[in-house]
């Protein structure tokens, strides 16, 4: 059998659609509409395959995608992409079949251990144009394993209490699915409460605008965004909303905080005090350390929006005195490291995005350039039991660099990497070595960040590391 796509839109970072055709017309033929959801926090993005042959490659967690193939009956594989690019089956083969006049949704669920796909079928009918169609789904298995039972779903107008007449309510347990119900368009609030003679409420949307002729699957999904150090836990689920188009929104609890870490970088500055919106949050910084810490999750809690920073010297910790100032702009739930680098004449902020989201396939390594002194370097991390923990000098005609030509003030973004033991050198563009930590243990599930800067003067190395997240300590 042919398999024909007409292909839509992938709203959705990375995931690209790819297309199966041939020379014979396909205008009469009759299609479905299949949605394709990652809801499975500790998987790596994946490719679907119809029939063997890719019809999406390369959808993360909370992404989405949309095809629409010939309705027939199809055999489908998702494959989980490894470090170094391979892949391995993580759903199927299964068959399928798409019947003309339904949408369907096909969500991987789970975790990696258990993974699974759910499959919605419904015919997408809306009754009235100014409604709202919504299909709640509870995707979350970390909700589950928190509250160990059924929880109960709200949604309402803004103000309601949930005790309030007309407040539509439900109950399901994970993989659970309500039919689907419509609403007029407006502004709701959507709660997640655990079960009881007074619910206790683990989840609270806020307000949350509908739109008229809204076609919606809302997924119950783990909640991955990074912690801070106030204390307060977060919900263990956010809220994605995914349109008939694959657009995907994701809505975090009301109460979640943003968060903020700052790096002293800059060698030759000295001690300095961290000032948020002209009150001072971290009274006294020296190179090379970080604060409120460099331990995953070790975020200052910061409100969400625009936040003003300044940094100044310890010793006069004023607006007046600054030697940075920038705005930045943290979005609910999300968290930011900001590393002051350059010397102390150029001293200039440079903001990074964070994820502490663990991926149980590989280690995520994010390195980070901030040493000015070292000029464009080039960066190897060769495996321990290929010698490079023995190695006095880097032998360039075995190891080709991980990172070649790596400018100053350039991220990788987080890189998937087989578990072991590597060395990391850093070489300038001569071939000298700056850098030879020891053996650096990357386990499977963790995140670490490794940002370059220079090294203290009694180190055998030029340049130095400032370890973040899940790695021990500096090198």
């Amino acid at each position: 059998m042919k398999t024909k796509f007409a292909l839509t839109m992938a709203l959705a970072g990375s995931v690209m659609l790819v297309g199966c055709s041939d020379d014979d017309p396909v205008a009469q033929d009759p299609t479905s509409k299949v949605r394709v959801l990652h809801a499975v926090s500790d998987a790596p993005a994946v490719n679907v395959l119809v029939d063997g042959q890719a019809a999406i490659s390369g959808a993360d967690y909370k992404q989405a995608a949309v095809i629409s193939p010939t309705v027939g009956s199809y055999s489908l594989t998702v494959e989980g992409i490894l470090p170094g690019g391979s892949t391995t089956p993580v759903i199927g083969p299964a068959d399928v079949t798409l019947e003309e006049g339904f949408n369907y949704d096909v969500i991987a669920v789970g975790n990696l251990a258990t993974i699974e796909p759910l499959i919605l079928a419904d015919d997408g009918a809306l009754t009235d144009a100014n409604n709202v169609r919504l299909r709640v789904a509870h995707l979350s298995p970390a909700a589950q394993a928190a509250v160990n039972g059924p929880v109960e779903v709200y949604v309402s107008v803004p103000d309601a209490e949930l005790s309030d007449d007309g407040v539509l309510s439900f109950s399901f347990e994970f993989k659970g699915v309500q039919d689907p119900i419509e609403v007029p368009a407006g502004d709701y609030r959507i709660r997640v409460a655990i079960p009881g003679e007074t619910p206790t409420v683990v989840y609270n949307s806020g307000a949350v605008s509908l739109a008229a002729g809204s076609d919606l699957l809302v997924g119950a999904v783990d909640n991955t965004s990074p912690a801070t150090t106030d204390g307060a836990a977060n919900s263990p689920i956010s809220l994605i909303a995914v349109t008939s188009a694959g657009q995907v929104l994701e809505l975090y609890d009301e109460n979640q905080k943003a968060g903020v870490r700052v790096v002293h970088n800059s060698a030759d500055a000295p001690a300095v005090a961290i000032l948020v919106d002209d009150s001072v949050a971290i009274p006294s910084l020296a190179f090379p350390n970080v604060a409120p810490g460099a331990a995953i999750n070790s975020y200052a809690v910061i409100p969400h929006g625009t936040r003003n920073l300044k940094v100044s010297p310890a010793s006069s910790a004023v607006p007046e005195s600054a030697v940075i100032d920038a705005d930045v702009e943290f979005g609910r739930a999300s968290a930011k490291t900001v590393v002051a680098v350059n010397v102390l004449a150029d001293i200039e902020p440079l903001v990074l995005e964070d994820s502490v989201r663990s991926i149980a396939t590989q280690a995520s390594l994010r390195i980070v350039h901030g040493a000015v002194e070292a000029g464009t370097v080039d960066v190897f991390l060769v495996p321990t039991a290929e010698g490079g923990a023995a190695a006095t000098v880097l032998n360039t005609e075995v190891n080709d660099p991980t990172l070649n030509d790596f400018e100053f003030k350039s991220n990788t973004g987080y890189l998937a990497v087989p578990e072991g033991n590597y060395v990391v050198f850093i070489t300038d563009q001569s071939g000298n070595v700056l850098l030879k930590t020891g053996s650096v243990s990357l386990s499977s599930g963790g995140v670490y960040t490794a940002i370059a800067r220079l090294a203290p003067e009694d180190n055998d190395n030029t340049a130095g590391l400032t370890l973040l997240d899940d790695f021990a300590g500096p090198v």
